[in-house]
């Protein structure tokens, strides 16, 4: 599964119309080994940054597989079984993804992402078959359950790795304490996951760009494919041109495959998903780089509530694209 602080990367969404009305807030920071930023309608220029800070903080300690202190690390650890309802949320989401993928979506392969390396972006290696085959034997979402707050496990050596969609939900807590407080007009974007409600400064929907894949691109020389507009609505994508490393020609892809052990074969490049909360739209656009084009895009297509835009690329490498009926956007692609 994708790292979302810089494993897994997914391709980076970039606000490419904010508008510059004084009445519109931004603001900033670093959380979960990543960016955040928000863009508000403020009611008097008051200062939310504290507060967006200490959510995420107190997140982290609930979600983070990095923070030895995190509930998930004492769970991994198996030092405690009971759960907070952060967990419950990603845990149940994680389960429909995992039944409507066909067992492709798993946060229980952490074990494999560790044996390839990707969870440092560094010794990055192709691990003996025996060692996959080993480490096989206790992943598999069927084989972990939560009853009664408490995460009940059928092998201790099972643990669990929500970088794939817990920054998703993130979002939406952000978005919930700004909803709940009666702001209407606001942008949140965390590690590249976006969701928007209202409008925008300039009283149109917000625009959020879609990179192009470019194998080893950055933040920083990055090229902007599509502007979606969006309103009341996340996007999410993800992406395999960030994380990945080369041996003898062939390319080995942070997404994994958590029934064979390896990464993903396909012609797929990235994929971005419009979807009502982030928390969803995390998960499903993993669970499409894993699944590839075809199955990847007739599930999305067969989902009422989401809409997908998928880059891919041809037999001679150049950028094809494929988007479901209702996805709408801006091709800048030429541009």
């Amino acid at each position: 599964m994708k790292k979302r602080f810089s494993i897994i990367c997914v391709a980076a969404l970039l606000c490419v119309s904010c508008g510059k009305n004084p009445s519109y807030v931004k603001t900033s920071g670093f959380a979960q080994g990543t960016t955040w930023h928000i863009t508000y309608q403020s009611f008097d220029n008051e200062n939310l940054t504290p507060k967006f800070d200490s959510i995420l903080k107190s997140f982290d300690f609930s979600m983070s597989s990095y923070n030895k202190e995190s509930r998930l690390t004492k769970l991994n650890e198996n030092s405690t079984d009971e759960v907070d309802e952060n967990f419950e949320a990603v845990f149940s989401s994680s389960q429909y993804l995992y039944k409507i993928s066909g067992g492709l979506f798993d946060p229980t392969c952490r074990p494999l992402v560790n044996a390839w390396g990707f969870n440092k972006h560094k010794d990055l290696k192709k691990p003996l078959q025996s060692e996959l085959d080993s480490i096989l034997e206790f992943v598999g979402m069927d084989k972990v359950r939560v009853e009664n707050g408490k995460l009940i496990k059928t092998d201790s050596r099972i643990t669990l790795n929500f970088n794939a969609n817990a920054q998703g939900y993130s979002v939406d807590l952000l978005c919930m304490w700004l909803k709940n407080r009666g702001y209407e007009n606001f942008l949140v974007e965390v590690g590249g996951e976006v969701r928007a409600f209202g409008k925008n400064s300039e009283s149109e929907a917000w625009k959020v760009g879609i990179d192009t894949p470019i194998d080893g691109s950055t933040e920083s020389d990055r090229e902007i494919s599509a502007a979606v507009p969006l309103e009341n609505k996340s996007l999410c994508t993800s992406g395999d041109y960030r994380n990945f490393f080369v041996i003898d020609g062939k390319k080995y892809s942070h997404e994994l495959n958590p029934k064979t052990g390896y990464p993903k074969d396909d012609s797929l490049l990235s994929v971005s998903v419009v979807t009502p909360d982030a928390l969803f739209g995390d998960g499903l656009a993993t669970a499409v780089m894993v699944l590839g084009l075809e199955k990847g895009f007739s599930l999305v297509d067969s989902l009422p509530e989401a809409e997908g835009f998928f880059i891919y690329s041809d037999k001679n490498g150049s950028f094809k694209t494929l988007k479901t009926k209702g996805f709408n956007y801006v091709d800048l692609s030429n541009h």
